[in-house]
């Protein structure tokens, strides 16, 4: 039994990580393995299907462009007459939106939304609706994508410097017939050859793939710097390198470039790619992020403007002068924000804050304490689900939190919390702005503002591995660190001023004052539990004060320390129903008093759940 070698060569390439191309000394490609043709977008298993066809007169054509003439086969501003857009005065580099109907005049009124190459616009984008269709354009210049939407579907591209997007509607139908999708230029697909009368290629699972092997590689990589020297090396030309950054047709790679000699004469050259056009986006968003703090530090108010900006957030020492400032570049810029520190810190309230001086104050704030929330029902609350998705599951299907905060900010309290099965699909909607509902099979798209917070040291997370590395650094585009109550005892004396009268009021008692000696020891003590134990302290003491200051004797903080210690020293039996407790009373408040939901998501027995409630007295 023999086998071709041509097999063998094929599924060993197959199997590589990286993309390998071969070709001949004649520029001919004999060889292109599988990740090459998902680095490059000519993989055929796309998700959404449709026939091949062509542009015929009275469809209608929608295109989002964020470079004029650079990856879309040199289009022009004249080139969009066949669509109805007669408009001359677009330039090459500018960014369009052009939706009209193909060589067919007075269906509907062409539309057009256009910038000059080098404006500061974040976003260009068109809504309307055709024949009660509803069509969405949009590109963002900040995460570096251009979507279209139809209906409920959205056809996205993300680009990393420059490309072009087309979505085809039938005239008669409605219906898509054609979207872009990348490798368009290795399919001969580019918007100007297809508004010229290029035919296009089926898409999808089950329809013809495009073969290039024996093809010319400038049919399939257009001759840009790196592909003419791949040709280059394999006429015989002596160049060779290994993991050298080079972009190939808009692509940030990793390149290796060898010549193949057989006998002593080059008979070809080979090409080996490791895709990093994730790694170059993240730098790019962070730099975006850095260029928007350096405009923001231009315009940063004085002292008063920030006390403006953050009025519950309290406190004058310099290092919360130094919070305020970075939390106030943060609310101009939309990257990614985790804030650090202790539990009781105040990192809740500035996230708020953030959200409020931020573009999106006028749209929903979610605030998901990722903690308290069940395990088993974190991922149906964060990204809903769909009618009959499970069992107990409501009939009518429900949202989660990340389509509840569409269009503002989703803040994710306490992110360290959630466990390991959940952070890919955490990292792929937050990286994506997309997601499933569980059970469902329609992609749902999201424009929203993350913010995250945790108390825990995500690196020494990352090191036991119990927090993933890429979802770290996604949060983590722009970090602010809260310090310690203890770090900042200053601060003591204008938190007390502001939260006292507030606890005196939600106590319905008269304003209190306080003693020297008890400020003395709100000012010797180390706050362990930071505000939030100053906070608790402070309403104490003023339930005990009879008169109207508050005294030493009233600040029970003394030997808080010993009872910690003496809590601590407890048998593990008790330590195990202490928890136990604590998780049915918090499941309880979760699901506001259901019963049976509580059973549900404890996993236990009727009998079990009573007996519990009676043996911890929970009412």
């Amino acid at each position: 039994m023999t086998f071709r070698s041509e097999n063998f060569v094929k599924m060993f390439t197959d199997m590589m990580s990286e993309g390998f191309i071969v070709i001949d000394n004649k520029g001919k490609i004999q060889v292109y393995n599988r990740k090459a043709k998902e680095i490059f977008g000519i993989s055929n298993s796309l998700q959404i299907k449709h026939q091949r066809g062509k542009i015929e007169a009275g469809d209608i054509v929608i295109i989002g462009d964020n470079a004029i003439g650079q990856d879309d086969g040199n289009l022009q501003g004249k080139s969009l007459k066949a669509i109805g857009i007669k408009n001359t005065n677009i330039k090459e580099g500018d960014s369009i939106i052009a939706l009209g109907t193909y060589k067919e005049e007075g269906v509907i009124d062409p539309i057009l939304k256009h910038l000059k190459k080098d404006h500061n616009e974040e976003l260009l984008e068109l809504e309307t609706n055709i024949k009660e269709v509803y069509i969405k354009a949009r590109i963002d210049f900040v995460n570096r994508i251009i979507s279209i939407q139809v209906k409920d579907n959205v056809y996205k591209m993300p680009y990393i410097n420059a490309i072009g997007h087309m979505v085809v509607l039938d005239g008669k139908t409605l219906e898509m017939k054609f979207y872009q999708g990348h490798g368009y230029t290795a399919r001969g697909e580019s918007i100007n050859d297809l508004l010229k009368g290029r035919e296009y290629m089926a898409k999808g699972e089950g329809t013809e793939s495009l073969d290039v092997i024996g093809k010319d590689i400038f049919e399939i990589h257009k001759s840009d710097y790196m592909i003419q020297q791949f040709y280059n090396v394999a006429k015989g030309e002596n160049i060779t390198y290994v993991d050298k950054f080079e972009e190939i047709n808009g692509y940030p790679t990793m390149c290796t470039l060898l010549p193949v000699e057989e006998n002593g004469k080059r008979i070809g050259a080979a090409l080996k790619v490791e895709d990093i056009s994730q790694i170059k986006k993240i730098i790019a968003e962070r730099d975006h992020a850095i260029r928007e703090l350096e405009k923001a530090e231009n315009q940063l108010l004085d002292e008063r403007a920030l006390n403006k900006a953050f009025p519950n957030f309290i406190g004058n020492s310099k290092e919360i002068e130094h919070v305020k400032r970075m939390a106030l570049k943060a609310a101009k810029t939309n990257s990614n924000i985790l804030i650090l520190g202790e539990s009781g810190t105040g990192k809740s309230i500035l996230a708020k804050a953030i959200h409020e001086n931020s573009k999106y104050k006028d749209k929903p704030f979610v605030h998901v304490n990722c903690g308290a929330i069940p395990s088993t029902l974190l991922e149906s609350e964060l990204f809903g689900y769909e009618k009959g998705a499970f069992t107990g599951a409501r009939s009518e299907g429900k949202k989660g939190f990340f389509e509840l905060a569409d269009g503002g900010t989703l803040f994710l309290d306490e992110i360290g919390e959630i466990p390991q099965s959940l952070q890919v699909k955490l990292l792929e909607a937050i990286q994506e702005k997309s997601f499933y509902r569980i059970g469902g099979t329609e992609r749902i798209t999201v424009n929203i503002r993350i913010i995250s917070a945790t108390n825990k040291n995500l690196e020494k997370e990352m090191q036991r591995g119990r927090f993933r590395e890429d979802l770290y650094y996604r949060i983590n585009v722009f970090p602010i660190w809260i310090p310690a109550l203890r770090e900042r005892r200053q601060d003591i004396l204008s938190l007390v001023d502001f939260l006292l009268p507030k606890i005196c009021q939600d106590l319905a008692t008269k304003i209190k004052g306080i003693s020297t000696e008890a400020m003395n020891l709100l000012l010797s003590y180390d706050w362990p539990g930071n505000i939030r134990e100053l906070e608790n302290i402070l309403e104490r003491a003023v339930n005990l004060a009879e008169g109207n200051n508050i005294l030493s004797k009233h600040i029970t903080i003394e030997d808080k320390k010993a009872q910690e210690k003496a809590n601590e020293i407890k048998d593990l039996k008790s330590y195990l129903e202490d928890q136990e407790k604590k998780v049915i009373v918090n499941t309880l408040s979760y699901f506001k008093g259901d019963k049976k939901k509580v059973m549900e998501a404890l996993n236990i027995s009727k009998t079990t759940f009573y007996e519990k409630l009676k043996k911890y007295n929970i009412k």
